[in-house]
């Protein structure tokens, strides 16, 4: 008993190398090509083919279909991406994350020995990140063969021990009921939350000859149930929307299942003809059972959204998208970088309307206009306080070095945007402390709000651009511009000056006139440090 139970420590022992090889592997994968990834799930298109494209894609890169669906949610979940869209791309999950089982299934001998030391010594010596990050990966391909070995070993003891044959004895009986081998995935996935270990840990026991490839394919079936359940989880506190999306994932692999239960037994002969070692048939039933369900749900799309649209309501009063962006992304890092950095472009879109709002507000006397830059101003701080936030979880370990200064830019940035909220704000409040006290300007007095007004407004619409486009070029013209202002403001302080002395603005106008000049040049600061930021991007 007691060198069973060694052998069960070396099998788990091992599946917790494998898992821990998978996460190494997918944050390097991340830091590599993360943010293209997030791009192109950003703006998939209802077209099915390319939406299961996308989710192929993406499941590769993180090396989970979980992350992928987690990722899904928050995109459905902030109103980035429609439910139906989302359904494409999950189907394109479930094939990519079969890309593993493939991999893993190839016996390689010692090899794994040189992948350990070339990734190991290369991490250490490699004269940039870029260079790291791609020993990384070699690194983490040599842990991951290395665990299957670990494995098979641990099986292999517990196949050849002749005192104990208790467990051989039991997985024997439990092969004549596939149903007992979908339940054991199940739990082991849904243990795990990864159904690339469990797979992983079923060809490892495969190679090893402790179970035969009928066991092999109804654990594999359990395993894709499995990994629902932190799905599901995560759908609880979501919009309705997302909830669908989590639904629908769970769907989509019980009937997978449920379909090809009561033919387990041809699928398994079919699948025999495919590869001459069991570890191959394995990951070949895992890969076609996969894009068979994938292919099969094609057509059954719309009939899917629908069901799941009657199972769960619209809510009354939903409020959907409030932000570019929701937790479930933090999943995958470089999106969630992404999303905020969009939600920062919707904000300063805000302070840019709240500029406009304040020339008209200050200098037609638009009380309506006065108004709404105070509601504004709410909605502003409220949106970068949550935008703070979000940014301050998205963890630095799983972003490369480039994208880590970036997430340190955009939270100043974001201050920056914030700041000029507060000053259109405060060009709101003389504008209503104008219209009480019935303070007056002068003509030349207006024009020149006005027209520095247009030139800070251009100013810092320019650094908005800059930020959007990542435009160094755009950048130094909104530097440009920024010097202009300074320049104006000093102009226009000395020449209302000279009208106050003359007696042509009257003295009430003055504390008004000066402090909106004052918050307009600082407007111009904050665009200018938004430029600076971006010149200096590397």
């Amino acid at each position: 008993m007691v060198s069973v139970i060694e052998s069960l420590v070396i099998v788990i022992g091992g599946l917790a190398l494998f898992m821990y090889s998978i996460t190494i592997l997918r944050e390097t994968l991340g830091k590599l090509s993360g943010a293209r990834v997030a791009r192109i799930l950003e703006k998939v298109s209802n077209d099915p083919i390319r939406g299961m494209g996308a989710g192929a894609g993406a499941t590769l890169m993180t090396q989970s279909s979980s992350i992928t669906v987690l990722t899904l949610i928050g995109f459905v979940n902030a109103g980035m991406m429609s439910f139906r869209q989302s359904v494409n791309v999950m189907l394109g999950a479930e094939i990519g994350t079969t890309i593993t089982a493939q991999m893993v299934s190839f016996d390689i001998g010692f090899i794994f020995w040189p992948l350990l030391a070339i990734g190991f010594f290369g991490m250490m010596f490699a004269p940039r990140d870029s260079w790291k990050n791609i020993f990384r990966i070699i690194f983490a391909l040599g842990l991951i063969f290395i665990s299957m070995e670990f494995m098979k070993d641990g099986a292999k003891a517990i196949l050849n021990d002749p005192e104990n044959t208790f467990f051989v004895d039991a997985i024997n009986a439990y092969s004549a009921f596939p149903i007992a081998g979908i339940l054991i995935g199940t739990v082991i996935a849904g243990t795990t939350q990864s159904s690339s270990a469990t797979t992983g840990l079923v060809i490892a026991l495969g190679g090893a000859g402790l179970i035969g490839l009928p066991m092999g394919i109804a654990l594999i079936m359990g395993a894709n149930i499995g990994t629902c359940f932190l799905e599901l989880f995560a759908g609880i506190g979501a919009t309705t929307p997302a909830k669908r999306t989590a639904v629908a994932q769970t769907i989509i692999n019980i009937v997978g299942v449920a379909i090809f239960y009561p033919f387990i037994g041809p699928f398994a002969d079919m699948v025999s003809l495919t590869a001459a070692d069991l570890p191959r048939q394995i990951a070949n039933a895992h890969t076609i059972f996969n894009v068979l369900v994938s292919l099969m749900f094609i057509p059954l799309v719309g009939l899917l959204v629908k069901f799941c649209e009657r199972l769960i309501p619209d809510k009354e009063g939903e409020i959907i998208g409030r932000h570019f962006f929701d937790d479930q992304m933090l999943n995958m890092p470089q999106a969630a970088l992404l999303e905020a950095e969009n939600e920062m472009h919707r904000i300063a879109e805000t302070t840019i309307e709240m500029l406009s709002l304040g020339a008209t507000a200050l200098l037609d006397k638009n009380l309506d206009d006065a108004r709404k830059i105070m509601n504004l101003e709410k909605d502003v701080d409220e949106r970068c306080r949550a935008t703070e936030v979000f940014i301050d979880k998205i963890r630095e370990e799983e972003l490369n070095e480039k994208d880590i200064i970036w997430r340190m830019k955009l939270l100043a940035m974001l201050t920056d945007i914030e700041r000029v909220g507060d000053l259109c704000e405060n060009i709101g409040e003389f504008a209503l402390d104008r219209m009480k006290n019935g303070i007056a300007f002068s003509d030349q007095g207006t024009r020149d709000l006005r027209e520095m007004f247009k030139l800070v407004s251009e100013t810092y619409e320019c650094s908005i651009q800059a930020l959007k486009t990542r435009n160094k070029v755009v950048a130094k013209d909104a530097e440009q511009l920024e010097e202009e202002v300074d320049e104006l403001e000093r102009e226009l302080r000395t020449a209302h000056d000279k009208r106050v002395i003359e007696g042509v603005c009257r003295p009430e106008a003055d504390s008004v006139f000066v402090e909106t000049l004052r918050n307009l040049e600082r407007v111009s600061d904050h665009a200018d440090n938004i430029a600076l930021d971006i010149i200096m991007d590397t």
